[in-house]
């Protein structure tokens, strides 16, 4: 159990000092040669920032889409990142530099001085990994009145627009793996899947597009209605319940939420509750594929010619290389400027654009991590680490009243009560 003097971590907010623009330190570190030599396809980078410029389309740093795909131009904007996403104090810096017709060649040298770039390199590559270079967003820096568990129960009891933040660590105990630990899902996938060129293939939509089969062998294991709700699941149903709730975004699939009763929630990778035609985009609910799945059968769609093999029913979770709902941008753009307290819940923090969550909001809104590990990337003002059920019983206790007592104790499973 974590106890009342827990691990903070502190760093300098990187940016621009007052004389002249200078690049944060956190760009100095170095890629190596072969990476950037490999790069050939350079929709495949995770680009993370605004710097297009149509009026010099061969000098802007590509825009970020959280994506591979693109939307159709026609029509309405599709809500993205862009609309609440931080932005590096950088970002500015090396669009002038660009639009003064400094080479990128140049601008990559100063980010990475330690590096030798190959000779070939096409500027087109090289303004992509610059993108990714400033796609780490400013640093905030920890607000010093909050530092211990009993300072959570306070902020728990004044706080009224909660955004609460989770990931796997939130349903583990529920008997669903996690993904990245070492005996987590990936790591199944390797030794299950051999054939398999990375685990993460397994929800990568190109991948899936090219051979469905290895998910749907799979796919039974993750199938919701399997699983009972944690207590952590019970106290985000609690502060809904209390009135103080503003939103749960989860990164989950298994719609534990949902069972759970908790209706102020945003899925940000989607869910197994509907599936959809990758051909026709036709919906069903995932009760109509349910028997394929759990025969390991690639389901297909009764809409489509039986012939055309590409038309498989995919379950609507978000693969690598596919939109987020845009639900998550229409909802984090008006929620980030009302939350009065970020609590993270279970989550590694590593899948953007969700992980940019903490850095969106104001930098004077607390924020609070209960998870087994620390966040280098992040600075919480408090970090409760363990067991995120044990944590989570803990802080019930010390908020006392009916309406935490509901949350059953670490440990207990709800399949018993």
């Amino acid at each position: 159990m974590a106890d009342d003097s827990q691990q903070q971590s502190t760093s300098n907010p990187a940016g621009t000092n007052s004389n002249s623009p200078t690049l944060p330190v956190v760009f100095q570190e170095k890629i190596c040669v072969e990476k950037l030599a490999s790069i050939s396809n350079v929709e495949s980078l995770d680009v993370g920032t605004e710097l297009a410029d149509s009026s010099h389309p061969d000098t802007a740093v590509p825009a970020d889409d959280d994506c591979n795909s693109c939307g159709d131009s026609d029509g309405p904007p599709t809500p993205s990142s862009a609309d609440w996403k931080p932005i590096s104090p950088s970002v500015t810096f090396v669009q002038e530099m660009l639009d003064e017709g400094v080479n990128p060649r140049e601008i990559l040298r100063q980010l990475l001085p330690n590096t030798e770039l190959p000779p070939d390199l096409p500027n087109s590559i090289m303004l992509h990994v610059i993108a990714q270079l400033l796609s780490e967003p400013p640093k905030r820096e920890k607000l010093p009145q909050y530092n211990t568990l009993d300072d959570v129960v306070d902020l728990l009891r004044r706080s009224t627009n909660i955004l609460v933040l989770t990931g796997a660590g939130v349903s583990v105990s529920c008997g669903i793996p996690d993904f990245r630990s070492k005996d987590g899902i990936y790591a199944r996938l390797h030794s299950d899947f051999p054939d398999l060129p990375d685990p993460q293939a397994m929800f990568d939509i190109d991948y899936f597009r090219k051979n469905p089969r290895p998910f749907f062998d799979f796919a039974q294991e993750i199938y919701p209605g399997q699983f009972r709700p944690s207590p952590s699941h019970r106290f985000i149903k609690s502060l809904e319940d209390a009135g103080k709730l503003l939103r749960n975004y989860t990164q989950n699939i298994d719609t534990l939420e949902q069972v759970a009763g908790i209706s102020n929630i945003v899925q940000c990778h989607g869910s197994f509750a509907n599936a959809s035609c990758c051909v026709c985009k036709h919906q069903v609910s995932c009760d109509d594929i349910r028997e394929d799945i759990f025969a390991k059968r690639v389901p297909h769609c009764l809409k489509c010619p039986p012939e055309d093999i590409k038309a498989v029913m995919k379950p609507d979770i978000v693969f690598f290389g596919e939109d987020l709902p845009s639900q998550f941008h229409q909802q984090i753009t008006a929620d980030k400027d009302k939350v009065d307290l970020l609590i993270v819940i279970g989550s590694s923090l590593k899948v953007r654009p969700v992980a940019l969550i903490p850095s969106s909001i104001p930098p004077e809104v607390p924020q609070v991590l209960i998870n087994r590990e620390p966040l280098s990337h992040c600075t919480m003002d408090v970090e409760l680490l363990g067991n995120c059920d044990d944590i989570i019983s803990e802080l019930c206790l010390r908020l006392g009243g009916d309406e935490w007592t509901k949350v059953p104790p670490a440990g207990t499973s709800l399949l018993q009560r």
